[in-house]
């Protein structure tokens, strides 16, 4: 036997029928059997499902297996074909389809070659039955329909259809797949000589919204000229429909197409009748979401000034439901972020535009990604309204004078806004100075007697004897104008030439910095006793001799005749220094001192003799 006979034998004894093999018998339905023993060994990598060599009892033991080995191939086969491939392998012939039945099978079917039948035949069919085959059946197999059919035999069917209204809806579906597979050439010569009539005549909704959705399709392949004669001027007309679908779809097309739009176009008309359907339609959310994609498309191409009085109030007054419509409102706002000639300055964002974003941070229907790019547009808005009022900050302080901007804190820290607690001298009496006979009348009254402008208690059994009074020359002077040691004072002849003296038998003037000089007033001290005895050169002034004896003053104890409490006075101290008067009688300025009781004040260098 020949190797061609052994592998025809052997091919006979894999793929016939086992009737055929057992009982010699053949027919239609064992050539069936034979068919799905090849589908099977197609794919199947090439193995068939029996392979027995020339064996009988081999190739019977393997066909008692072959419900088995037809499971296990299943699911390498396709879908529409496993059905019929179990039943040709039955061992039932009456289970066998015929060749009949299996050119029903869609995946015996050729779409393309059923298209083209369909189409010599179509013009017995109803609308129905067209809007059917030209809407899902002719578009699925025109990529199978080689292009060179597609002019010849398909696009003449379809001129034709394209004149009745009732189909044209459906016929734009495949005539849209033909306009973009199509060169320029092929569509400038073949289709748009037929096309331009579809865009100024009659159309119904469906094929007016069908052709604006799919616009941008057109405007690829069509010249200039043609756009701006004969198509945009279909889109601007579908604004003034009264048909919100075709309005919705009006929007949808210059979202699509607006790189072909002129500025003046999107200024004057697009935006105020985009406004208008939005006004209408406030509460359809595909309306406003139509909207909002229109105005993002097209804020690069309007001015500062319309964006802000048109623009800006439109999206303060779109309600922030919807997670689609917060994110279109957020990008626009992202946008107009990234330049500054779109007019969104910080005052609006402070203002209008973060408190209506952000209570939609805790909006329940956003998701991560969502919230998370709401988030960032808030915190970029955040950090330009930092930067810019930090700098305003910076540049109004730098502009300020010097003393200006120190001037609150000297003034805080000035002593006129200093409040402190009263201030009482212990054992001080000032009393207000007396005319000149209430004066002459309290000298021949008292037993005391003035020392160097001091006056000294009254008699020596006086309660008030070891305290110092001190005349108030100038009762409506301030305690801070230096009044309390400014009694009418005299120099003596001896002190005229000192260096602290004045011509004229005065001393030195001293005033208080906030007296003027007009308030300026003498004071003369008249430190020598009144019997023309020489005193030692004293300070120029009062005050200049208390502070110069102040730290001899303070290291002194006060003296035992005054109580504990009152040693810690500045006047007390000095009292407790000055010359303790005795009843021993030594003339002193018309009083009597003891000599044996006379003593230095070490802390005012003057010693009486």
């Amino acid at each position: 036997m020949s190797q061609v006979d052994e592998a025809q034998s052997r091919a006979k004894n894999w793929f016939v029928a086992p009737e055929t093999q057992t009982q010699s018998v053949c027919s239609i339905l064992s050539d069936m059997y034979s068919l799905g023993m090849v589908i099977c060994a197609i794919f199947n990598h090439g193995k068939p499902l029996i392979q027995a060599g020339n064996s009988s009892s081999a190739y019977l033991k393997q066909l008692e297996l072959l419900e088995d080995q037809v499971h296990n191939t299943m699911p390498r086969i396709p879908l529409p074909l496993q059905e019929a491939t179990v039943r040709l392998l039955s061992k039932d012939t009456r289970q066998r389809p015929t060749a009949q039945l299996l050119t029903l099978i869609k995946y015996f079917s050729d779409s393309a070659v059923h298209a083209l039948q369909f189409l010599d035949v179509i013009k017995m069919k109803d609308p129905t039955q067209k809007n059917h085959f030209y809407r899902n059946t002719l578009k699925e197999a025109l990529p199978c329909i080689p292009k060179k059919l597609w002019y010849q035999h398909v696009w003449p069917s379809l001129q034709q259809e394209m004149r009745t209204q009732e189909v044209l809806a459906a016929v734009l579906q495949p005539v849209l797949y033909l306009i973009q597979e199509s060169t320029i050439e092929e569509y400038e010569s073949i289709i748009l000589p037929s096309f331009r009539g579809v865009f100024q005549a009659p159309k119904t909704v469906q094929a007016t919204v069908t052709l604006l959705e799919n616009l941008h399709i057109i405007l690829e392949k069509t010249p200039r000229d043609d756009i701006r004669t004969e198509v945009l001027p279909m889109m601007y007309n579908a604004f003034e429909s009264t048909t919100i679908q075709v309005q919705s779809a009006a929007l949808v097309a210059v979202t699509n197409v607006c790189e072909y739009l002129d500025e003046t176009s999107i200024r004057r008309m697009i935006l105020p009748k985009t406004k208008v359907i939005y006004e209408k339609n406030q509460n359809d959310m595909r309306i406003v979401s139509n909207v909002l994609s229109c105005v993002e498309r097209t804020l690069d191409r309007l001015d500062k000034i319309q964006i802000i009085d048109e623009v800006l109030p439109l999206l303060y007054d779109i309600k922030l439901a919807e997670p689609q419509i917060i994110l279109r409102v957020v990008n626009i706002y992202r946008l107009m972020l990234s330049d500054k000639r779109y007019g969104l300055s910080v005052n609006l964002m402070a203002t209008k535009v973060m408190p209506s974003l952000l209570p939609q941070t805790v909006n329940p229907s956003l998701n991560l990604e969502q919230f998370t790019i709401l988030l960032e547009v808030l915190q970029e808005m955040l950090d330009q309204i930092d930067r810019n009022q930090r700098n305003k900050l910076k540049l109004d302080n730098l502009s300020l004078p010097s003393p200006e901007r120190h001037r609150p804190l000297r003034h805080q820290y000035s002593s006129d806004n200093m409040h402190v607690p009263p201030f009482n001298i212990p054992n001080l009496r000032i009393e207000q100075r007396k005319t000149s006979s209430a004066e002459d009348m309290a000298r021949k009254n008292s037993t005391g007697g003035m020392l160097g402008g001091w006056w000294f208690g009254g008699s020596p059994s006086s309660p008030d004897s070891n305290f110092l009074r001190v005349v108030n020359a100038f009762p409506n002077r301030r305690l801070s104008d230096n009044t309390l040691m400014t009694p009418k004072i005299r120099i003596a002849p001896s002190c005229a030439s000192s260096p602290g003296g004045t011509p004229g038998g005065g001393l030195p003037i001293r005033r208080h910095s906030s007296i003027g000089p007009q308030e300026r007033r003498g004071s003369t001290v008249n430190l020598s006793p009144p019997t023309g005895g020489s005193m030692p050169n004293t300070s120029s002034s009062v005050p200049f001799l208390l502070s110069s004896s102040m730290q001899s003053i303070r290291s002194r104890r006060p003296s035992a005749v005054l109580g504990g409490s009152q040693g810690s006075g500045l006047l007390q101290q000095l009292g407790s220094g000055m010359v303790r008067l005795t009843s021993s009688h030594q003339p002193v300025n018309g009083r009597t001192f003891s000599s044996s009781s006379v003593r230095k004040c070490p802390s005012l260098n003057i010693t009486f003799s």
